[in-house]
């Protein structure tokens, strides 16, 4: 194995690499990979379909010759064709090196036990954490047994709530890095700043209002945006003036509009989905931004407003909290279920008693410690120590 410095991330070379990812890959997925790649110039990713209710193209650009998909639908392959699909390649490759997101799908398994019975390394890329759903004893036990001690040689989380869950499922504690998930924050804080050069049209464009909260999150039951409407409606009738930006969409969509227009008529943007391109300039223009999830793994949401300079209000179910929130530095967090405490933060952010621009640059230091740099240097490191302990 050959080892060198370079931008300051350790670069192993000849390394075979193969990274698991379920679901269609994203552009921060992209952003992630690319950078990996310029470290393992013999990186491949498995990118094994298993949903297809989101809006993602498959514009893989430079990457593609690096891209394998798996069932371009969930219906086209069965769970025992994806497998034998899986197995084949990982056969024809021969990687030293395995990165599986997760245990649950049979295909992670199957590429698990490949590795352990092939003497490859198995890392778990593992977002998970124990308040993110309700957990039962024996589930868990079950886990902990038969699907992660046994075919997992390490794990990468995002942060404190992740390494804590994967303790539990009996990873030992040195063999977990944290600084799973960021974003390119240089895409968002340069589209943020572009927007804000030529705020007046974008404005108007975008039918945005000069001040306003914004929220960028899928409209379903897990991220709690009833709850959300209910506090802004409480927040509008107790004097406030702020509009809310609602950038998304999702299966509950029918319900919130139908909820914001009976209680409150005006005040609310469901702006629709958000494409890539034009989220900076939502992020760009809002005064704060506010995540009200009962059920998040981390909240990369977060990042992006974070690198766009925003305060953030964070709920205290996603998984990003500890580390992307710090009350009172670069925003607040807040119980989820608490309507009015979310009422009475919109009330402050909004009141002039918070200097904004503050908590704004705030997060911009917070957030230039989650970097693709810092991403791959984690993702390299733990990588690379779980070869020499293997040896």
């Amino acid at each position: 194995m050959t080892i060198v410095k370079l931008n300051n991330i350790c670069q192993k070379y000849e390394i075979k690499v193969v990274y698991f990812t379920p679901g269609k890959i994203a552009p921060y997925h992209l952003a992630r990979f690319a950078k990996l790649a310029e470290v393992y110039s013999r990186l491949s990713v498995v990118n094994v379909i298993w949903e297809d209710d989101h809006r993602w193209e498959n514009d893989f650009g430079e990457l593609a010759d690096r891209i394998v998909v798996i069932g371009e639908r969930r219906e086209e392959l069965s769970d025992k064709d994806k497998c034998r699909a899986v197995i084949g390649f990982l056969d024809n490759l021969e990687p030293e090196v395995i990165v599986l997101a997760g245990y649950n799908d049979p295909t992670q398994i199957a590429a698990a036990r490949w590795a352990r019975k092939n003497g490859a390394i198995r890392i778990l890329h593992a977002d998970s954490w124990q308040g993110d759903h309700p957990r039962y004893w024996l589930k868990e036990l079950i886990k902990r047994r038969f699907f992660v001690q046994p075919n997992f040689d390490a794990a990468f989380v995002p942060g404190l709530l992740g390494y804590q869950y994967v303790r539990s499922l009996g990873i030992p504690e040195k063999a977990i890095w944290r600084g799973l998930y960021v974003v390119d924050n240089d895409y968002f804080a340069q589209g943020a700043a572009a927007a804000r050069q030529d705020e007046v049209a974008v404005r108007s464009g975008l039918g945005l209002a000069h001040n306003y909260f914004l929220t960028v999150t899928r409209l379903s039951s897990e991220k709690n945006l009833l709850r959300l409407l209910q506090a802004y409606d409480r927040y509008r009738r107790l004097g406030g003036g702020w509009d809310l930006v609602v950038v998304g969409a999702g299966p509950q969509e029918k319900e919130l509009r139908e909820f914001a227009a009976s209680r409150m008529g005006a005040g609310v943007l469901f702006a629709g989905w958000g494409d890539y391109e034009k989220l900076p300039a939502y992020y760009a223009l809002a005064r704060c931004f506010v995540l009200p999830s009962i059920s998040e793994p981390w909240g990369l949401v977060v990042n992006e407003a974070m690198a766009c300079g925003l305060p953030v209000l964070v709920s205290r179910k996603c998984g990003c909290f500890p580390e992307l929130c710090h009350r009172g530095i670069n925003g607040f967090d807040f119980d989820p279920l608490d309507v009015a405490e979310l009422t009475e933060l919109f009330l402050r952010a909004s009141g002039g008693t918070l200097d904004l621009k503050v908590l704004g640059q705030a997060s911009i230091r917070m957030i230039s410690g989650f970097t693709l740099d810092t991403w791959v240097q984690a993702l390299t490191d733990c990588i690379g120590t779980t070869i020499c302990n293997k040896r």
